[in-house]
């Protein structure tokens, strides 16, 4: 299965999903939206929900779109 149909199977519609899915397409994209098409594919598409990843060491983490958010 490739990363388009994972996406497809498994990813919720969280932020960074559009723009994971045009980057897969080879489509350019501004730096704003790169870093949330990051963080959707490091946190598993958010198929556990959309909540903070919590990694502060990573350098992108200040953009992290559901920084704060705690899935309870």
């Amino acid at each position: 299965m490739d990363k388009w149909e994972q996406i497809k199977k498994v990813g919720t519609a969280g932020r960074g999903r559009a723009e994971l899915l045009r980057h897969l397409d080879g489509k350019k994209m501004p730096a704003s939206r790169a870093i949330l098409a990051h963080c959707y594919d490091c946190m598993g598409y958010f198929a556990d929900g959309k909540q903070d990843c919590q990694i502060s060491e990573c350098s992108l983490y200040p953009w992290m779109p559901y920084k704060g958010i705690k899935n309870e």
